[in-house]
């Protein structure tokens, strides 16, 4: 099934076209950093204008955890908040996400009289496009695992999409944001659930990464590619939100829990591989990899020199951008890291987005691609 049920504003200043009327008591989620570089200023400036009641909190870590959640929705039923309005990269909005979420069951269990709150998302970051799809990823620090969470229910009603809020967006986030953006197009324009319906989308996406990735990592002040890749990133959004994803995410969800390293830094890593892979496995996915590349103007003499030269270009994109192929290079110890490969894998045959990858995938496939990344 195919639906896209945000309603999606975009462009510069595009939160003056944001309506407030109904607004009364308002929650502002962010994390530390945000809040401290001034991100929140037109969000709150456009509250008070109107003698709204907001709250912040702004306790939100990178990859958020059930705990953070748990103290966020405390906050929300404690202030009678009757709208959301998360600031921030993907974890922000992931945490916005599972809080409302726990307080739709929250007031289900209590036999509480209350409805969804208002939900707007506004990305600071051009990566995860969560502000229009009904995934969420929490951490489960206890076990160190991450929990994808699916419910429409966590879907925002607003996804407001504002280049101002990406501008101080420094190169090595921007990198790596931006190659998960180009992870969920290339995953969703191959994933089982792909269709008719969501290919064009991912595929614009993928064609919009790498026209604009580099320029705006090069200058971040470029308006035109930061709109762009901010399109991109919902775009993507929208695709995999009904195509699914694969086996780079069920990895790179793996690698992040055990070694604390980024989401998008990690899927930029072992898209590659993966791309080789699932080609070498597939033709229709190398067939489909294959017209990727001709979209940004290749020419395979056949699908698999297409595959081929596909992985070589996401890796060349990488290099322009400031990513290493090894984790070594981000601070992993090789000693440690092959001493949790085993545990990885485990986790990674486990996750729900491998469900989804277009081929089967063997242990000694997913073994062999987390030995070529050390």
């Amino acid at each position: 099934m195919f639906s896209v049920n945000v309603n999606i504003l975009s462009g510069n200043k595009a939160i003056t076209k944001l309506d407030i009327n109904n607004f009364s008591n308002v929650l502002i989620a962010t994390d530390k950093v945000l809040n401290s570089l001034g991100s929140l200023k037109p969000v709150i400036s456009l509250l008070e204008s109107r003698n709204i009641n907001y709250t912040v909190f702004e306790d939100i870590e990178p990859e958020p955890s059930i705990d953070t959640v748990t103290k966020m929705l405390e906050v929300l039923v404690n202030n009678n908040i009757d709208t959301v309005i998360a600031v921030g990269g993907g974890s922000v909005i992931d945490a916005a996400k599972g809080m409302i979420l726990f307080a739709i069951e929250t007031y289900k269990t209590k036999n509480i009289n209350k409805s969804k709150p208002f939900f707007i998302a506004v990305p600071t970051t051009s990566g995860t496009g969560s502000e229009v799809t009904d995934y969420s990823v929490l951490t489960d620090t206890i076990n160190h695992r991450k929990l994808p969470l699916i419910s429409k229910d966590m879907m925002p009603d607003v996804a407001l999409l504002d280049p101002d809020f990406t501008m101080t967006v420094p190169p090595r986030i921007t990198a790596e944001t931006g190659m998960d953006v180009m992870t969920h197009a290339v995953e969703s324009y191959v994933a089982l659930n792909s269709s008719n319906f969501t290919r064009p989308y991912s595929r614009t996406a993928i064609e919009l990464v790498f026209k604009h990735l580099k320029n705006v990592y090069d200058d971040g002040k470029n308006i035109k590619g930061r709109i762009a890749m901010h399109e991109a990133s919902c775009i993507a959004g929208i695709a995999f939100n009904s195509a699914g994803l694969g086996l780079v995410h069920a990895m790179a969800h793996s690698l992040g829990a055990t070694f604390k390293q980024p989401h998008g830094r990690s899927n930029a890593i072992i898209l590659p591989h993966v791309v080789r892979l699932n080609g070498s496995k597939c033709k229709v996915v190398a067939k489909r990899y294959t017209d990727i590349v001709k979209s940004i103007g290749f020419n395979p003499k056949n699908n698999d020199e297409g595959v081929i030269m596909l992985s070589e270009a996401i890796k060349v994109l990488n290099r322009n951008v400031g990513i290493s192929g090894s984790v070594q290079d981000y601070g992993v110890d090789k000693l440690q890291f092959n001493e949790q490969i085993n545990h990885m894998t485990d986790l990674a045959l486990k996750d729900v987005t491998l469900t989804t990858n277009p081929v089967s995938i063997t242990r000694e496939e997913i073994i062999n691609i987390y030995k070529a990344i050390i």
